[in-house]
């Protein structure tokens, strides 16, 4: 009760435009976003202009936030699309993905506990489209039809690329950890 009573005066006062409440915010919420923004911009600098470009976002639209209860979700949305639209600019979604490349179901599991800079580093590994619609699926949560829809690129061309970016994964956890044990 007592948090959110304090979110709802901080949300209050950005709504009256305080900077002391926006301050507040962004202190409360700029790592989180900054790690949204790291799994999908590999460059620092762009991540932090994202972080301040969600920000933004977040005090001239904060009106429209009808329930504080989905605040998070909400400033986590923005993030995402802004991260997106950052990279619609330079990343060509429908690239074919290399046709050599073994596609075939594996039983095997990833490493289950590795740190989150960690899992950072592996996504940084994977192509900005793949890992892209892996950030958008196993992460955030979207259907391939939604992904489609938000990158302009067919299911096909998304399932392609997850396929892509959990085998690639696979691959580099390998490599870098040993075997990985069967899930059977």
């Amino acid at each position: 009760m007592e948090y959110s009573l304090e979110i709802k005066s901080i949300i209050d006062g950005c709504k009256k435009n305080d900077v002391a409440s926006q301050k507040s915010l962004y202190k409360r919420y700029a790592s989180k976003i900054m790690g949204i923004c790291k799994r999908y911009i590999k460059n620092q600098e762009e991540s932090e202009e994202i972080v301040m470009d969600t920000f933004i976002t977040v005090f001239k639209k904060i009106n429209q936030l009808e329930n504080i209860k989905t605040l998070e979700a909400w400033m986590y949305k923005i993030a995402v699309n802004n991260c997106l639209m950052q990279l619609r600019k330079k990343v060509n979604f429908t690239m074919s993905i290399d046709a050599t490349y073994d596609f075939t179901h594996s039983t095997e599991n990833p490493v289950e506990k590795l740190y989150e800079k960690d899992i950072l580093l592996l996504l940084n590994d994977l192509p900005e489209g793949s890992r892209t619609v892996f950030n958008l699926y196993a992460i955030e949560g979207y259907k391939h039809k939604e992904i489609a829809q938000m990158l302009d690129i067919s299911e096909g061309t998304s399932k392609s690329q997850l396929n892509f970016a959990k085998n690639k994964l696979k691959e580099v956890l390998k490599s870098r950890y040993g075997v990985i044990k069967s899930a059977n």
